[in-house]
């Protein structure tokens, strides 16, 4: 892959005209919708008329369905696993589930909702009886981390979805969805004397919406540290009429500590001293809009197996 360094560009002027256009979850006017984008190297950019402007970027996201349920995460399989973690923002949630098995008297399907951390005791939990094929588990907390452990035996196939009630829980459509946290590459220092170790770690975040998002401005830290913290680019470099930063729908860009990958967005921390994510003890992400609220934040698993990693 090629690879290039990449710096911000000039911002000033466009502050004040873009804190008059993003609004909701970073969104401009609702209009029709755009085309969907052919897949490109990095997001391409949305549509506009004769004005210069972007056209139909939504002003809201309906995640929920009419009974305000909203899907924050989908799980599938045959055998048992530990799933990924997952934020739940809401203090009511529920987890559906489906088993498929041949022969149900012998199957074995018991699902553990534990909350991130060491020494917790389940949130919840389903079992299967041979019974019925799919149900339903409601959880009464939430504001935290949690995944889910699946054993599974003698089953065709499982799915679980877990769904917030969408009265509590974030209605931006921009989601961090994975931190991959375990980098492989080192860069030698060389005569200048620099040295970074694991920059090929990096954040990913989709928009799972059907419609353009804008995220000039945003922000994206590691909030157990602290440090360090990325900042999107107010307007697309390569336009010659400045156009806010949006990412198509249903599009993931990636973040990394120290390397640069244009398929990818070719965005980057630059963090010199690299490792931004911890290999030992997880650590939390989390994504900011323009006006500094929080829009959604995710940690990660690590395996007591050393040789596995769940931030897949």
């Amino acid at each position: 892959m090629n690879k290039y360094k990449w710096y911000p560009f000039p911002v000033v002027g466009l502050a004040v005209l873009l804190a008059s256009l993003i609004v909701g979850c970073g969104l401009l006017p609702s209009g029709r919708l755009p085309p969907e984008p052919a897949p490109v190297s990095a997001p391409s950019q949305p549509p506009t008329e004769a004005g210069g402007q972007p056209e139909s970027l939504s002003t809201a996201y309906e995640i929920a369905d009419e009974q305000g349920w909203a899907t924050v995460e989908t799980f599938a399989g045959e055998g048992g696993q530990v799933t990924p973690s997952f934020h739940m923002s809401g203090t009511e949630w529920r987890i559906t589930w489906t088993a498929d098995a041949e022969y149900p008297e012998y199957a074995v399907f018991d699902v553990f909702v534990y909350p991130d951390g060491s020494c917790s005791l389940p949130a919840g939990r389903i079992s299967y009886s041979g019974g019925g094929s799919d149900g339903t588990t409601y959880v009464y907390e939430g504001g935290r981390d949690y995944y889910l452990k699946v054993i599974a035996a003698g089953l065709l196939s499982w799915t679980i979805t877990v769904e917030d009630y969408a009265a509590k829980a974030s209605v931006c459509p921009v989601q961090i969805t994975r931190i991959h946290y375990r980098g492989a590459d080192y860069i030698e220092g060389g005569e200048t004397g620099f040295e970074m170790v694991e920059a090929d770690e990096y954040v990913e975040i989709k928009n799972r919406g059907d419609s353009w998002q804008v995220i000039a401005g945003w922000t994206l830290k590691n909030m157990t540290k602290g440090i360090p913290t990325f900042i999107f680019p107010i307007h697309l470099p390569s336009d010659a009429v400045p156009r806010p930063w949006a990412l198509p729908p249903h599009h993931s860009i990636r973040v990394y500590t120290g390397e640069i990958y244009p398929e990818s967005g070719g965005f980057c921390f630059h963090y010199c001293p690299g490792n931004i994510w911890d290999n030992e003890v997880p650590d939390v992400a989390a994504l900011y809009n323009s006006r500094g609220e929080e829009v959604s934040r995710k940690s990660y698993t690590i395996p007591s197996d050393e040789g596995t990693s769940a931030d897949e």
